[in-house]
């Protein structure tokens, strides 16, 4: 069954995002050890949210940006930066919308850099006595992380000197977990970490398939959701397949975690030859045998295909990849869910459904956020395109 984009791909950000980066000279120091700790991953109402809004951004030019305005609309903040030469059109979209949130536009300087994946770029802490840190990127002309400083009310941002977490981290009260692949613990000093891992995996592809009877001058890429070789997690990041959902009744940690195999079943689509079903197993075991309440829910492998390159790319259409709020046993808690069942994979829907369904039985009051499968074809999807300053 041949799927096509109905989007325009963006060159610049097909690729897959980079994993890490290089520390670049600091402007400032990094709080000492014991003295730092990160925003919870979903404890909390959200406060400020910040984004950037560009024409990188994957699905631009299909309303990405005002699906995405509009889904944080009811925050009480919006932190968007933007390019200088588009700050008054964005300005003036931004204010056509008529949101509630009070929206700042933040201009970068001629020539600096914008990164739209703003997980990747910008790391988030809180000092001992209560203030923020903002930590960047190695590359001196990337201002993805100065414009969230500035939106904090900092004067820019500081070198982590490791490479960054982005998604690859999640934060409860007491624990941090932590992929495997990311090998660096240390960013958080207050809390315990949990390591999520499973046995190392060989990255699949590229492969010739036989499209249709005879023809097998089609490939199959590699599979760009696997690091590399040797990875020990099925996805480059811990909020593509894994969602924190806040404590049970009996104060045991929920967490979602995403399974293909359902997803499989519901949108009738099998799951490619050597796909790493193994991995999710090895997970959940671990979750459960080191005590956590673990929710499985329908995480779709699904691809697009391009007929002039004849090459089949897969990607995880992730609905793990939201935004939470858990407010305990006060009530009240909230779920973003981005949703693909939409042109030209309709199918997707019954996993939209099951999904929201997951949460409406955790508790869960849920938003649901619309197509996002211009992001999800660039390995991303609605946390991997924010960064969130501030939560209540």
């Amino acid at each position: 069954m041949m799927k096509q984009r109905n989007f325009t791909r963006c060159p610049e950000t097909a690729e897959p995002r980079p994993r890490g980066v290089l520390p670049r000279r600091p402007d400032a120091a990094l709080p000492a050890q014991g003295e730092r700790a990160l925003l919870p991953s979903a404890r909390g109402r959200i406060n400020h949210v910040f984004m950037v809004a560009t024409r990188r951004l994957p699905g631009f030019e299909q309303g990405m940006l005002e699906r995405l305005l509009r889904l944080a609309g009811g925050f009480r903040r919006i932190s968007l930066a933007v390019h200088e030469a588009d700050a008054a059109e964005l300005r003036a979209l931004v204010d056509g919308l008529g949101l509630a949130a009070e929206i700042a536009v933040i201009a970068a300087p001629q020539g600096a850099a914008l990164w739209p994946w703003a997980q990747d770029r910008v790391t988030v802490m809180r000092n001992a006595d209560g203030s923020t840190a903002v930590l960047g990127s190695h590359d001196p002309d990337d201002y993805t992380a100065d414009a969230a400083g500035l939106a904090c009310g900092l004067n820019g941002s500081i070198a982590l000197g490791v490479a960054q977490p982005g998604g690859n981290i999640l934060v409860d009260g007491k624990t941090c977990f932590v992929g495997a692949d990311l090998c660096e613990a240390g960013i958080d000093s207050g809390r315990a970490i949990e390591v999520i891992a499973c046995a190392p995996l060989e990255r699949r592809g590229p492969v010739r398939f036989e499209r249709t009877p005879g023809d097998w001058s089609w490939r199959q890429d590699i599979d760009r959701s696997i690091a590399a070789d040797g990875s020990r997690q099925p996805i480059f990041h811990l909020d593509m397949f894994m969602t924190l959902a806040g404590p049970a009744p009996d104060g045991t940690q929920r967490i979602l975690l995403g399974d293909p195999v359902w997803a499989s079943k519901l949108i009738g689509l099998p799951l490619p030859e050597g796909f790493p079903i193994k991995a999710f197993e090895q997970i959940e075991f671990g979750l459960r045998l080191r005590g956590y309440d673990v929710h499985r829910n329908p995480l779709p492998f699904v691809y697009f295909d391009d007929p002039e390159a004849k090459l089949r790319e897969w990607f995880y259409a992730s609905a793990n990849n939201c935004w939470v709020e858990c407010m305990g046993q006060a009530g009240g808690c909230r779920v973003f869910l981005p949703e693909y069942g939409f042109d030209p994979w309709p199918e997707l829907k019954a996993a939209d459904d099951a999904n929201a369904a997951v949460w409406e039985g955790l508790g869960f009051e849920v938003v649901r956020g619309g197509d996002f499968l211009p992001l999800a074809d660039q390995l991303g999807s609605l946390n991997c395109v924010s960064r969130i300053l501030d939560r209540a």
